[in-house]
Formats: structure tokens, sequence, C-alpha cells
């Protein structure tokens, strides 16, 4: 009997070790997947920006605009212990452009119908991330953006300080004007441990 007790404690003990290992690397495997689960917003605004805008029948390409965002100075303000190397989804949110002034009064953003927003960064692909369809406003391009394309993210774009944006703009007819605009946009991102 004694042998038995034995033999059944020390096969319990055998178990109730292999358990403890196997759930100490499903510990860490739920580690490793940790992320903060709200992600947060940063806003990108730019302000008296001058450009040149030529509207065509075609579309046409705008110069870059650089960005200027420090994704990990950003994520430094919010988490001090994280970095750009935390990031684990960065997606656009909003994006918009007003109209502050135009060299040519006439020249409005009515006369662009649509447009695309493009987002390019070093040794990246430029990437489509909003568009304009059917533009009315004078005053603003209210960019929606693309989420039909599952590879949305962003990520790679952003960690570069070089990251910047450019439209491709048509119209109806053909204008040109230099405008100073501001632009006011969101990215969206979600960064974990």
């Amino acid at each position: 009997m004694k042998k038995l007790l034995t033999s059944s404690i020390l096969a319990a003990t055998i178990v109730a070790g292999s358990f403890t290992l196997n759930s100490c690397s499903k510990v860490e495997d739920i580690i490793d997947n940790i992320s903060i689960p709200v992600p947060f917003s940063i806003p990108v605004n730019l302000n008296n920006i001058d450009i040149p805008v030529v509207v065509s029948t075609e579309y046409l390409k705008s110069p870059n605009i650089p960005l200027g965002l420090n994704l990990d100075a950003e994520i430094k303000k919010r988490f001090s212990n994280m970095s750009v190397d935390n990031v684990k989804s960065a997606k656009l949110a909003s994006f918009s452009i007003a109209r502050v002034s135009s060299t040519d009064p006439q020249v409005t953003f009515a006369a662009i119908s649509d447009a695309e927003l493009y987002i390019t960064a070093p040794n990246q692909a430029d990437r489509l991330v909003a568009t304009v369809t059917n533009n009315t406003s004078a005053d603003a391009l209210n960019f929606t953006p693309v989420t039909t394309d599952p590879d949305a993210e962003l990520m790679s774009y952003l960690k570069s300080t070089d990251a910047a944006i450019y439209m491709r703009v048509k119209g109806t007819s053909s204008r040109v004007s230099q405008m100073r605009i501001n632009i006011s946009s969101s990215f969206k991102i979600q960064v974990g441990f």
C-alpha cells in the first residue's frame, strides 16, 4: 500500500510538473501577442503650405509634401517604455485639405472633381491611401480612406521620418494656380510589447 501511495504521488508530481512547463510557454506566447487594446490617434496637421495646383481633365500629380512625422517620438510621448519597433498597426483614419488662399481667386477646389492621395517613403512602393470622388466643395477636399485593401497597413511608411504624401487630381477643365492650404489628418496607431 505504501508503494502504491508513493508511486501515485510521484506520478502526480511528474504530471503537475509537465503542465507547469507547458503553461509557462503558453504564457510567453500570450505576452508576445499583448497589445495595448485601444489604438490611439496621432494627428498630423500641416498649416500654410504653398503648392502649385494644376488641374486637367486627366490625372496630374502634385509635388510631394513631407509629413514631418516622428512616429518614435509620438509613441514615447504616450508610452515611455515603447518605441517605433513596437508598432503593430498603422492606418489612415482621416485626411482633409482646406484652401486658405490662391493666387487666382477664381481657382478653388471646385475645379477638382476627383483626387487620389498617395503615401511614399524610401524603399517603399507608393500606396494609394484615400480618395475624393465627385467633389463639389470650393474650400475643402475631404478624403475617404481606402478600406478595400486588406494590406492597408502603413507601418513601414510611417516608421520613416522621410514619409511624404502627394495627390493626383483631375477636373472638368484646365486650371492653374498657386494655393496655400492646411492639411488635417489622423493616423490610427496600435502598439504592443
